[in-house]
């Protein structure tokens, strides 16, 4: 009989081993306090007091912080956290980098229709590099949520219709934010959102209902959650809705039973903002306590800005209404992703040891992404392409035409606009002085009902050999 060499077959054993063993220990060491403070996300950006936040990272009380960005913001609390609290855990900065940070990419709707989940793993790397820079380490993306009903308003920030392509584009986005070792200088952890169903809310209304026979629900909405899993997305998010009349933040059939026992997930839940005492709104708790213990029970291991993990946890382990065992194991699954970020190594940011993507080469990433997104829905009469021979004047007309902000699309928080092109600049650009060009922005944004610029739109296009109209919607978050 031959023997086998455990050590030899399984060389990844040993480092998960260590891994666990380094988990245990700390959380062998933690009191209930810090335990708790682990699975607390504060909302930390513009206009939030420095001082109370400090004390709280000092005590423990903080596991992790949203909407801080700066190398040098970010590592003054994360200095509090490493070298003045008792423990020294690190904390996790996280922010929405939804398609670019600096560098806009196309929104993932366009991104999905390159039908190439190379551009999109470029795209993902560009931008957690720019993110990580920051000191941004967390991203709440990608949003894999299958949409199918056009009212439905965050179709822009998914993948589209199909389970198929939604699964290759969400696994090119998570390689990209995370690369081959989350531990290496600028790979940024990825969330997979929404658990599960979101985008099947009944008549398109954001945050109503879903009711999805099993079937249909593990053979569309769950199969691209199932592929991001697989391909070691460190984090997930459940749904603000609820399934077949259970709330997703605390739906154990989705967190517990598919996600961790059949799937085997091992990273981190975390819920969506406020999504926890909103438990109440849906009607299945009576208060935040409630709504707390089932989130925590279903799995839900961080609770993201509302504060209800920090106030009634330790209570409700008191009371023996909670598990302290279902708060370890939470506080396990936090520790692992911060130990595999290696931030007990390096918690700092340093971003000079940050791989830079030269500006000229990301803005070509990012042009790439938006030639290839681009569908030519009729060409009626074969108009296109605009024959230079026959244009010699061009009226270009819209609030889109000429407004770098505004075209970057939604879910830009940190987005250049001195890196975007518009339209008529880049009409400009192409023709220089051949070509006479009438531009007129005729509303001042897509939402207004004033007709006084259309006569003026109208006398720009009689008067051109070909008009160019910039449709679309502005950036709205």
């Amino acid at each position: 009989m031959t023997t086998v060499d455990t050590a030899a077959a399984e060389p990844s054993a040993e480092p998960h081993a260590a891994l666990e063993r380094r988990v245990a220990a700390l959380l062998g060491r933690m009191t209930l306090a810090e335990k708790i403070g682990q699975m607390n996300q504060v909302h930390a950006g513009e206009g939030v007091p420095a001082g109370p936040l400090r004390e709280e990272i000092r005590a423990g009380g903080i596991g992790a912080v949203l909407n801080v960005v700066g190398a040098d913001a970010v590592n003054a609390l994360q200095r509090v956290a490493v070298e003045e609290s008792r423990l020294g855990i690190p904390l996790l900065f996280g922010r929405d980098v939804i398609h670019g940070f600096r560098t806009v990419l196309p929104i993932p709707l366009g991104q999905a229709a390159t039908f190439n989940p190379g551009i999109v793993r470029e795209g993902a790397r560009l931008a957690a590099l720019e993110a990580a820079a920051t000191g941004v380490n967390w991203t709440f993306a990608p949003m894999i949520d299958i949409a199918r009903d056009p009212r439905w308003g965050r179709i822009a920030e998914s993948f589209g219709e199909d389970p198929c392509l939604a699964s290759l584009l969400g696994v090119a986005m998570i390689e990209g934010f995370q690369g081959g070792d989350l531990a290496a200088p600028g790979a940024v952890a990825a969330c997979a959102k929404h658990f599960a169903g979101y985008g099947a809310a009944e008549s398109g209304r954001d945050y109503a209902t879903t009711n999805i026979p099993e079937n249909e629900l593990r053979n569309t909405y769950l199969a691209p959650f199932r592929a991001a899993v697989q391909a070691g997305v460190a984090t997930l998010m459940p749904s603000f809705s609820d399934l077949n009349g259970v709330p997703a933040t605390a739906n154990a059939f989705l967190l517990r039973q598919v996600l961790r026992r059949e799937w085997g997930f091992g990273g981190f839940v975390v819920s969506d903002w406020g999504s926890i005492p909103q438990l109440s709104v849906h009607g299945l708790t009576a208060g935040d306590a409630d709504a707390a213990c089932e989130a925590a029970k279903a799995g839900v291991d961080m609770d993201m800005a509302s504060g209800v993990y920090a106030a009634q946890l330790a209570r409700l382990v008191e009371e023996g209404r909670l598990g302290l065992d279902v708060v370890d194991a939470a506080v396990a699954r936090i520790l692992r992703v911060k130990f595999r970020l290696g931030l007990f190594e390096r918690p700092y940011v340093e971003p000079a040891k940050v791989p830079e993507i030269p500006l000229a080469e990301g803005l070509r990433t990012a042009r790439h992404a938006a030639l290839t997104s681009m569908v030519l829905l009729k060409n009626a009469g074969g108009v296109l392409p605009l024959s230079r021979a026959t244009t010699k004047s061009v009226a270009v007309i819209g609030p889109l035409a000429d407004d770098p902000y505004e075209q970057l699309g939604t879910w830009i928080f940190d987005g250049d606009p001195a890196r975007s092109v518009t339209g008529l600049q880049g009409i400009r650009d192409l023709v220089g002085g051949e070509v006479e060009i009438r531009h007129v922005r005729c509303l001042e944004t897509s939402r207004a009902r004033s007709t006084a610029g259309f006569d003026a739109a109208l006398a720009a296009a009689r008067a051109s050999d070909a008009a160019i109209l910039f449709l679309g919607e502005e950036s709205i978050l």
